[in-house]
């Protein structure tokens, strides 16, 4: 079940709010009048609050923010009218000036596609590539004269790549970028960073906001994380099994049950409750079907000897074997 979202309109609204209070001109009077705004709705102060959340500031506009900047106004333009897209190119380009994560955050609540926990997906996009989209993900994709580019604002992608030299094909995150000419590799955003794999040929990784001498890269089996302005190497993995998600299936090799546990719990509306401390050290192997959460849950209960029962509301708890 996906989380309500804010309408256009709502964000058209914060957007305007953003922009006058971010100014020494803002009066008491609008300050009042935008706190009563947020108090009439819930996601009226959820809307307002991501906004203001919005701090990094404007420090010189590149190409791709252009881009950000100029699709974001045009299609709120669309939708919400004039007003909307005047409201949000104040907030971009007016006020403290806020450019890339700032339009990334407005741009998430409007992804091209989306799935909901527990569905995966199959996309060939407008260049000839195709993406599996994992659960509970959200990206835009966009193509000009010399690039190919997919912006992922959470969740997990395989994508494989048409060939096109003169146009790279890019994934971006708030936390860096991934960029290939034909290949085929997995990108994960998560809370907290961004991981690259890759399946097949090679991927240049490069961290957000640091020099080309920070970039990475890779070949077949090879990950990083990327967080923070950090490209950190992780241990290398099996291509196949890196993939095994986007064939339907939760693969594990000698691994913590307890991250296997957690990786579940994306893709189930009924999440599995656990104490990691107390799992800790048990080991598990094998391959759990991702569109039957409850037989995978089952599975990996067997195959690691632990006990499953259920708390007073029916949701599953996992604990040891007594």
């Amino acid at each position: 079940m996906t989380e309500p979202r804010p309408t256009p309109e709502m964000i058209a609204q914060a957007a305007y709010w953003a922009a006058q209070l971010a100014t020494d001109e803002a009066t008491q009077d609008e300050r009042d009048a935008c706190e009563a705004w947020c108090q009439e709705n819930p996601l009226h102060r959820l809307t307002m609050e991501r906004m203001r959340g919005i701090d990094v500031q404007f420090e010189g506009t590149d190409d791709i923010g252009r881009e950000v900047i100029e699709t974001m106004v045009e299609r709120r333009s669309r939708k919400t009218g004039r007003w909307g897209g005047l409201a949000l190119g104040l907030l971009l380009l007016g006020g403290g000036g806020w450019l890339t994560a700032q339009t990334m955050a407005v741009r998430a609540w409007f992804p091209d596609y989306e799935t909901a926990r527990g569905e995966q997906r199959s996309v060939t996009l407008a260049d000839g590539s195709s993406i599996t989209i994992d659960t509970d993900a959200a990206l835009s994709f966009r193509r000009s004269h010399d690039r190919r580019a997919i912006t992922l604002f959470r969740g997990q992608i395989l994508a494989r790549v048409t060939k096109d030299a003169a146009r790279p094909f890019i994934v971006e995150t708030s936390d860096g970028s991934a960029t290939a000419k034909g290949t085929a590799f997995i990108v994960r955003r998560d809370d907290e960073a961004t991981t690259v794999t890759v399946i097949e040929s090679h991927v240049r990784a490069c961290p957000a906001k640091t020099g080309r001498e920070n970039c990475a890269d890779l070949s077949p089996g090879d990950r990083v994380r990327m967080g923070r302005g950090k490209l950190v190497h992780l241990a290398p993995i099996d291509p196949e099994a890196a993939a095994g998600w986007a064939q339907g299936w939760l693969a594990a090799d000698d691994q913590p049950v307890v991250g296997l546990l957690r990786e579940l719990n994306r893709y189930r509306a009924q999440p599995v409750s656990f104490d990691a401390a107390a799992l800790s050290g048990i080991r598990v192997s094998g391959s759990y079907p991702l569109a039957d959460p409850d037989r995978a849950l089952d599975g990996i209960v067997r195959s690691s000897g632990l006990r499953l029962s259920r708390a007073p509301d029916g949701s599953p708890v996992v604990s040891r074997a007594k």
